[in-house]
């Protein structure tokens, strides 16, 4: 089995272009990776909570789609609320939640794309973080920290860890080749077990 690393944060954050470089490394390694940005199934940022919770249902079955053709699977989206990231736990195997945390301070200075102002003069009123919600995660496996920490040391530490999961799926693999087809039909000799 292979790992789903999912990136989350707010827009500007770094998911996008961290998530590209780790899927140019991975697929330098032969590992064969998809990247799924949300802009695929959710074309602005500014959208109410429904469209962006349908979006991210679409994005999580295209993700169960490669998973099952064998494929590490990259993602980089927003992915705000709580219950989202708690489908995410409940339904991707593997998964491993990446938050690519940024101040909102940070955010709205660099603003390369314009929708913080956008937003700060109400022309958009769907932006994650200020003018909608953002539930902080709570449970993310791995937190970057990209006010603080350069493009590269940023994508260091995501290679890093994604080579960790990468290396607990093989594990995990091996176990299951090893168990028998019946753990229950085990000799009497290994009956006993200490807790």
């Amino acid at each position: 089995m292979t790992p789903v690393i999912w990136l989350l944060g707010l827009s500007g954050s770094g998911k996008t272009a961290l998530g590209s470089l780790l899927r140019l490394y991975l697929d330098g390694q032969g590992i064969k990776t998809d990247f799924i940005d949300e802009g695929r199934f959710c074309r602005q940022a500014d959208i109410a909570p429904e469209t962006r919770t349908t979006a991210v249902d679409a994005l999580r079955d295209h993700v169960l789609q490669q998973h099952a053709q064998g494929r590490v699977c990259v993602v980089a989206a927003t992915t705000p609320y709580d219950g989202m990231r708690q489908k995410n736990r409940e339904i991707l195997p593997l998964y491993h939640e990446v938050w690519v945390r940024c101040s909102l301070q940070t955010l709205v200075d660099r603003d390369t794309r314009g929708l913080y102002a956008k937003a700060g003069h109400m022309h958009i009123t769907g932006l994650c973080g200020l003018t909608d919600t953002f539930d902080e995660p709570r449970h993310a496996d791995h937190v970057i920290d990209t006010d603080h920490r350069s493009l590269v040391e940023s994508y260091l530490l995501l290679r890093d860890f994604a080579l960790n999961a990468l290396d607990g799926a093989r594990r995990w693999a091996r176990v299951g080749q090893m168990l028998p087809e019946n753990p229950l039909a085990v000799t009497s000799q290994h009956h006993s077990f200490a807790f």
